[in-house]
């Protein structure tokens, strides 16, 4: 998929003038990426401690979902929301979520703060990944 959209945007890209550079495309696309990745590790995780599926749908989709809500709610504390509207107790879910780990302004800025948290994003998919597989492998399957 993101394979997809990252070939399709080179080409969008190359057809219109923008102040984007293909680099810059493209991290923005592997964070995406790790976004989902890391995601997906903890869920894959989940799915590997729990007997039941209600459970791991629950824990699993429960970080996901959360993580999701978290990162709209924070948007309305964050500085790019007009201050008319803006919520600043809300700027606390910007940081309790592995979604504000992708640092789209970082990237569109060429700073470097974005290389260690997405650093940090790959660690946590990997470990989900370990963990479940560890974890699935020493599982006893009810059949």
């Amino acid at each position: 998929m993101f394979l997809c959209t990252t070939i399709t945007g080179l080409i969008c890209l190359a057809c219109i003038d923008v102040e984007l550079t293909y680099g810059q495309l493209l991290l923005l696309n592997l964070g995406a990426f790790l976004v989902l990745f890391t995601l997906s590790g903890l869920c894959f995780a989940t799915s590997c401690f729990f007997d039941r599926s209600k459970r791991s749908m629950a824990v699993g989709g429960g970080l996901s979902i959360f993580a999701l809500v978290a990162a709209m709610l924070g948007l309305f504390g964050s500085p790019v929301i007009p201050s008319i509207i803006r919520l600043t107790s809300l700027n606390f879910f910007n940081y309790v979520s592995v979604i504000s780990l992708f640092d789209a302004v970082s990237i569109i800025d060429l700073a470097t703060t974005f290389i260690w948290k997405m650093t940090i994003l790959l660690i946590i998919g990997i470990i989900g990944y370990i963990a479940g597989s560890v974890r699935f492998v020493k599982k006893d399957l009810p059949l």
